[in-house]
C-alpha cells in the first residue's frame, strides 16, 4: 500500500479488547431517587443483567409488599444491552418507589456489594435492605414485613428466611424452610453445609432469603460461583447471635428456569465452590469448638482466632499447601514490617495452620495521610512483594502508626509492574480518597486502564512521584549537564587549521572532526581556519577546487562556533610580494606559490597575523586521535618548543611501543612538521628573513623547507617525539577516495590503531582497520544522537550498576554534534573495554544502524541484543541478569516493563500474537531484546521496502520479528526500563500515522512461514 493512501485515517492504536483488569464499578442513577424513597426505612434491591422480563415481575412484587413503614426498590443494572428498560411499563418506571441504577461489575457478587455500597452512601434513612434477584418475587404479601418485624423485634443485623421454587412460573410443591433449630446451632449447620454441598439432601441453605441491616458493613464474598451460600453460611456459623430466622411466612419463590442459574449448575466452577463451601465449613467449626477461641476473621483462604494471647490462622485445605506457605512466608518476610510476621504452625488438623506474630494494631480511619501510602508501597517495591488483596479489613496500624497488610495467603505475590500499579490505586483509593473497598476491582471490561487509573482525583501524579522516588539514579539532577572536565588552558597557542578550495567536500567533517578532538585537550587563545583561496592546479592534486562551496560550508562552521575567526589569504600580487620581502627578502616574488604549485604565502601570511608566542598549525586533512583525552599534549610540545634551539615540535604519530618518547631533533636532521606541528613564532619571526630562491617569479621552497634549509645555519632544529597517548594521522591525497575514510578518522580519533599504522605519518589503509566485534552473550545496541551528556551519563551509569557485568555495547552517534562526539570515549568510563563506539559524520538512520550494528559488530548468531536508547536508562540493578535467564531458557524475543514519567500510568503489556492486527501488541516497547539469528531471518524487504524507515523503527523490527520468533518472553516483574521523551510533533505523529499503515497491512511473516 502507497504511503498516504486512504487508509492512512485509520486508527492503528493499540485496540481495545475485552480483559480483565483493574476498573471502576462506575456505579450512576439512571432513574434518579425522590423524596419518598429518601424517606423509606426498606429497600428492595434487585441487581440484574439482561432479565427485564423477570424484572418486572420481581418489582410488581415488590411493590404489592403490606408494609407500615415506607418501601422503595433499587435496581442495579450491571451493563445489560442498551435498551433493556423499554421491558418495563411506563407505569412501573413512573413510580416514585422505583429507583434505577447502573455500574460495571462483573460478577453477581460485585454487583450486589455495589447495591449495598449504594444504599449505604445515598439512603440515610433506610435500615434494612431485603435481597432479591432479577428473576424472583416474594411468596407472600407480607413476606417482607415479617422479615423485617423479626429484625427489628431481636435487634439482628440479618435475617434468614424461607423460599420456595418454581419452574416456568409454576410453583412446586414443598418449601425450603429456613429452621432455627438447623441453622443457629453450628454443628447441625455444619452437618447440612456438608450434606447439601455434596448433593446429599434436597433442600438448600437458604442463601438468598437475606434481609441486611444497612450501615452493617456485611459484603459478599468474592467467589467465582456460591457467593451467597459463603455469605449465609459464613454469618450463621461465626455471628449465630447478630441473626434471626423467620421460619413462615415464606420469603421468596426462586426460579429455577434461569439461564445463569443452569449454566452454573452444570459449570465445574459451581460443583468446586460448593465443596470449597463444605471444606471451609468444617474448618470453621472445628475452629468455634477449640477451648477458648475467639473469631477475628474469616475469608476465601481461612480464619482467624484468637486462644488464649496466641493468634492462629487456619488455611482451607484446598486453599494453601504446607509448600506455598513456604513461598508465601519467604514473600512476607522480605517485605519486612510492612506484612504482619507469621511462623508455620504444624498440628493435626485440617489444612496448613500459622501462628501470627502482631504488636498490637489499631483499626484504619476512614482516610489517612499519603504518607503512610507511600511509605507502605516504597517498602513493598523494594522487597519485590505486592499485597494483591488491598482493602480495609486486611489492614492495620503499627505502634509507630504505619500501615501493615495482615491477611496471609496466596494474594501476597511476587511483585509485576501492574500488579504494584493495582495495588498502589486501591490503596490509594481507599485510604486518600476514602472510596469502597469494592470501587476498584478486576472484572471484565473494554476500559484502558490508564484511563481508569486517571479518573482517581491526584493518583497520577502521586505515583509518578512514587516511582521517581524508587528510582534516584533516575534523577538527571544527579547528572552533570557540563564537559568532562576543564581542557588546560593554554592561551599563548593559536589553533590554525590551513585548506584550500580542493577541499569544499571534506572541510565540515575535517574541522569539526579536529577542533573536537583538540578542544579536549586545551583551550586555544583562538581557533583560526587559513583559507588559500587558490583553486588550482594543485601539487598531488585529488578534487578540483570549489571555492564557493568551501566558503558555504566554512560559514556554517563560523556560525556554529567551531570556529572563531575564519582568515581568507590575500592572492593580490603586491600583498603576496610584501609578505615575501619580510619573510624571505624576495619582494619580486609575487605569485603565492611555488614553482611546484604548493602554497607559500597564505601560511606565512597568517603567521604574521597571529598574535600568541606559539602557534599550533596543521592541514586540514589530517586526522587527530589518541587514548587518553586528559593528556595535555600541549605542555609537553611547548616545554619542548622552549627548549634553547628549538623553533618547531612535531606532532607524534602512533608508536609501536607505548609510553614517552624523548623529543629529539638534530639541526640536519628534521624540517618543521608543516602537516602537523607547534611553532614557536616569537623565534622563527626573529630569524627571518630566510633563503628561498625565487625562479620565474615564485618561490622554489615552501616555508617549512627554507626553515630547515637554516637550521644548520642559525643552530635551530625541528624536533620530534612525545606521549604516544595522543598523535595524529595522513591520509595521502590517493587515499581520500576510500569509502571507509569515515570509519578510519573515527578509528584514530578514539585511538584505535592496528599494529600495521604504527610508526606511520601517513594512513596505511591495508593496516586491517576494523570495528571491534562483540562476541559477547548479551550486547547493548545504544543509537542516538547528540544525547544531552547528562542524560548520556545516566544511561552508562545504568550500566555499569549492573550485579551482572557480562555484556558488551555497540554504540552508535549518528551524525550528532562532532565536538559531543569527540567527547564520547572519555564519557564511556569503565565499559571502554566492552564498548565498540562508532560516530557517524552523517545520520544514516536506525534502520542503517540497527543492520552495522546487528549484522557487521556481533558475530555470533546466538548473541541477544539489547535496545537501550541513550537517554534512556536500566532501572534495576538485575535487568541483565534477568535477560540471561531467559536467553538461556531459550528466549529469542523479550520484552519487559517500562516506565514513562511523563505517562505515569501507562502499561505496555505485550501481546506477541497477531500483532499487526493488534496495533503491534506493544512488541515496540521497551525494554526489547532479541537474537541475531532472528533479526537474520526477516527479509531485509521488510524495512528496505518500508516508506518512512526513520520514524518507526521500533515498530518496523519488532513486529516482523514478533511473528517469526519460536519463544517470544515477557519478563513480567518491576519496572526495568525508564523511557522519557518529549511529545512528538503533528507532523511526526503523521509520518508515523502512514508508517503504521503501511506496516500493518502487510502480509504477517507467519503467515509466509507457514506457506
Amino acid at each position: 500500500m502507497a504511503l498516504g493512501s486512504q487508509s492512512h485515517s485509520r486508527d492503528w492504536s493499540e485496540p481495545t479488547r475485552p480483559a480483565v483488569r483493574l476498573t471502576h464499578r462506575n456505579m450512576h442513577f439512571i432513574k434518579a431517587p425522590m423524596d419518598l424513597a429518601l424517606h423509606a426505612e426498606v429497600v428492595v434491591g434487585v441487581t440484574h443483567r439482561n432479565h427485564p422480563e423477570e424484572l418486572r415481575v420481581a418489582l410488581e412484587s415488590a411493590l404489592a409488599q403490606e408494609a407500615p413503614f415506607g418501601v422503595f426498590c433499587l435496581v442495579l443494572d450491571d451493563s445489560s444491552d442498551e435498551g433493556w428498560m423499554n421491558s418495563l411499563s411506563p407505569e412501573l418506571l413512573a413510580d416514585p418507589r422505583i429507583v434505577i441504577a447502573a455500574g460495571a461489575f462483573g460478577s453477581p457478587a460485585q454487583a450486589r456489594n455495589g447495591l449495598l455500597d449504594l444504599v449505604d452512601q445515598h439512603f440515610p434513612n433506610a435500615r434494612w435492605v431485603a435481597r432479591m434477584d432479577a428473576d424472583d418475587r416474594f411468596a407472600t404479601q407480607v413476606s417482607l414485613r415479617a422479615m423485617i418485624e423479626a429484625g427489628h423485634t431481636y435487634g439482628s443485623k440479618y435475617v434468614v428466611g424461607s423460599n420456595s421454587l418454581s419452574v416456568d412460573g409454576v410453583v412446586l410443591s414443598g418449601v425450603n424452610v429456613a429452621s432455627s433449630a438447623t441453622l443457629l446451632d453450628r454443628g447441625r449447620l455444619n452437618a447440612f453445609i456438608q450434606a447439601f454441598c455434596r448433593h446429599e439432601v434436597p433442600n438448600e441453605l437458604p442463601s438468598c432469603n437475606l434481609v441486611l441491616r444497612t450501615q452493617s458493613g456485611i459484603r459478599y464474598p468474592s467467589s467465582v460461583s456460591a457467593e451467597d451460600h459463603w455469605l449465609v453460611a459464613g454469618l450463621l456459623m461465626h455471628h449465630p447471635h447478630d441473626g434471626c430466622v423467620v421460619a413462615d411466612p415464606v420469603y421468596a419463590v426462586y426460579s429455577l428456569g434461569g439461564a445463569a442459574t443452569l449454566a452454573n449448575k452444570q459449570s465445574e466452577a459451581w460443583t468446586k465452590s460448593r465443596l470449597a463451601l463444605a471444606s471451609a465449613a468444617d474448618v470453621w467449626y472445628q475452629t468455634h469448638q477449640a477451648p477458648g477461641a475467639k473469631l477475628l476473621g474469616w475469608g476465601q483462604e481461612g480464619v482467624v482466632w484468637r486462644q488464649a494471647s496466641l493468634v492462629y490462622k487456619r488455611f482451607y485445605p484446598y486453599a494453601v499447601t504446607m509448600p506455598e506457605l513456604v513461598d508465601i512466608k519467604r514473600l512476607a518476610d522480605l517485605a519486612g514490617d510492612a506484612v504482619i510476621s507469621f511462623e508455620p504452625h504444624a498440628d493435626d488438623g485440617p489444612g496448613a495452620r500459622i501462628l501470627l506474630c502482631p504488636e498490637p494494631l489499631a483499626e484504619l480511619p476512614q482516610r489517612w495521610l499519603p504518607m503512610l501510602t507511600r511509605q507502605f508501597l516504597q517498602k513493598l517495591y523494594r522487597a519485590g512483594v505486592v499485597t494483591s488483596n488491598v482493602k480495609r479489613d486486611n489492614l492495620r496500624l503499627t505502634l509507630s502508626g504505619e500501615l501493615q497488610y495482615i491477611d496471609i495467603g496466596r494474594d501476597i505475590v511476587k511483585l509485576t509492574a501492574s500488579r504494584f500499579l493495582d495495588c498502589a490505586a486501591r490503596l490509594f483509593a481507599i485510604g486518600e480518597l476514602g472510596w469502597s473497598d469494592h470501587e476498584l476491582a478486576r472484572r471484565k471490561t473494554i476500559a484502558r486502564e490508564a484511563d481508569v487509573f486517571r479518573a482517581l482525583p491526584g493518583f497520577e501524579a502521586f505515583y509518578g512521584e512514587l516511582v521517581f522516588a524508587l528510582h534516584p539514579d533516575c534523577d538527571l539532577s544527579g547528572f552533570s549537564t557540563e564537559t568532562l572536565y576543564a581542557p588546560a588552558d593554554h592561551r599563548d597557542v593559536t589553533l590554525l587549521i590551513k585548506c584550500c578550495p580542493q577541499d569544499a567536500m571534506t572541510i565540515d567533517s575535517q574541522v569539526r572532526h579536529l577542533v573536537g578532538e583538540l578542544r579536549l585537550r586545551a583551550r586555544f587563545a583562538k581557533t583560526v581556519l587559513l583559507v588559500d583561496q587558490f583553486e588550482g592546479p594543485y601539487l598531488r592534486q585529488y578534487a578540483a577546487g570549489d571555492l564557493s562551496q568551501l566558503l558555504s560550508s566554512i560559514e556554517h562552521l563560523h556560525q556554529d562556533a567551531v570556529l572563531d575567526e575564519v582568515w581568507l589569504a590575500p592572492n593580490d600580487p603586491k600583498v603576496v610580494g610584501n609578505v615575501h620581502r619580510r619573510w624571505f627578502a624576495a619582494p619580486y616574488a609575487t605569485l603565492s606559490h611555488t614553482s611546484q604549485g604548493a602554497p607559500v604565502a597564505s601560511q606565512v601570511w597568517a603567521f604574521d597575523r597571529v598574535q600568541t608566542p606559539y602557534v599550533l598549525q596543521m592541514d586540514v586533512d589530517v586526522f587527530i586521535g589518541g587514548t587518553d583525552a586528559s593528556h595535555d599534549v600541549l605542555s609537553d610540545m611547548k616545554q619542548a618548543c622552549a627548549e634553547p634551539g628549538v623553533w618547531c615540535v612535531g606532532f607524534n604519530i602512533p608508536q609501536s611501543r607505548q609510553g614517552f618518547k624523548p623529543y629529539e631533533g638534530r639541526p640536519d636532521q628534521f624540517a618543521p612538521e608543516v602537516r602537523c606541528g607547534l611553532l614557536n613564532l616569537e623565534r622563527i619571526k626573529r630569524s627571518a628573513p630566510f633563503e628561498n630562491p625565487v625562479i620565474e617569479g615564485r618561490l622554489s621552497w615552501m616555508w617549512h623547507r627554507a626553515l630547515q634549509q637554516a637550521q644548520p645555519k642559525l643552530g635551530m632544529c625541528s624536533v620530534r617525539g612525545g606521549d604516544s597517548r595522543t598523535f595524529y594521522v595522513h591520509p595521502r591525497n590517493e587515499d581520500k577516495h576510500l569509502e571507509t575514510l569515515d570509519q578510519l578518522r573515527d578509528l584514530i580519533g578514539q585511538g584505535c590503531i592496528p599494529a600495521g599504522q604504527a610508526d606511520a605519518w601517513d594512513l596505511v589503509p591495508s593496516a586491517r582497520w576494523h570495528r571491534k566485534p562483540r562476541f559477547e552473550d548479551i550486547v547493548f545496541l545504544l543509537f542516538g544522537r547528540d544525547t544531552p551528556s547528562n542524560k548520556l551519563e545516566r544511561c552508562f551509569a545504568s550500566l555499569a550498576s549492573q550485579s551482572c557485568q557480562d555484556f558488551g555495547v555497540v554504540f552508535i552517534e549518528d551524525g550528532g554534534s562532532a565536538l559531543a562526539a569527540a567527547e564520547l570515549p572519555q564519557r564511556i568510563g569503565p565499559l571502554k573495554d566492552r564498548v565498540t563506539l562508532i560516530r557517524r559524520t552523517a545520520q544514516a538512520g536506525y534502520m542503517a544502524n540497527f543492520n552495522e550494528a546487528v549484522l557487521t559488530i556481533c558475530p555470533r548468531p546466538e548473541s541477544l541484543m539489547v535496545v537501550l536508547d541513550q537517554d534512556d536508562a536500566l532501572m534495576h540493578v538485575d535487568v541483565v541478569k534477568m535477560l540471561r535467564e531467559a536467553w538461556q531458557a531459550g528466549a529469542d524475543l523479550i520484552n519487559a516493563p517500562m516506565f514513562r514519567p511523563e505517562k505515569p500510568l501507562a502499561q505496555y503489556r505485550v501481546d506477541y500474537a497477531q500483532p499487526r492486527q493488534r496495533g503491534g501488541g506493544n512488541v515496540w516497547s521497551h525494554l526489547r531484546a532479541f537474537r541475531k539469528s532472528l533479526f537474520e531471518r526477516v527479509p531485509s524487504s521488510a524495512w528496505e521496502s518500508a516508506p518512512d524507515a526513520w520514524c518507526l523503527s521500533d515498530f518496523l523490527t519488532m513486529v516482523p520479528m514478533a511473528e517469526l520468533a519460536e519463544k517470544p518472553t515477557w519478563l513480567d516483574g518491576p519496572y526495568l526500563y525508564w523511557h522519557q521523551r518529549l511529545p512528538y510533533s503533528a507532523e511526526r505523529k503523521e509520518r508515523e500515522q502512514a508508517m503504521k499503515t503501511w506496516l500493518f497491512t502487510q502480509p504477517s511473516l507467519a503467515t509466509q512461514a507457514l506457506g
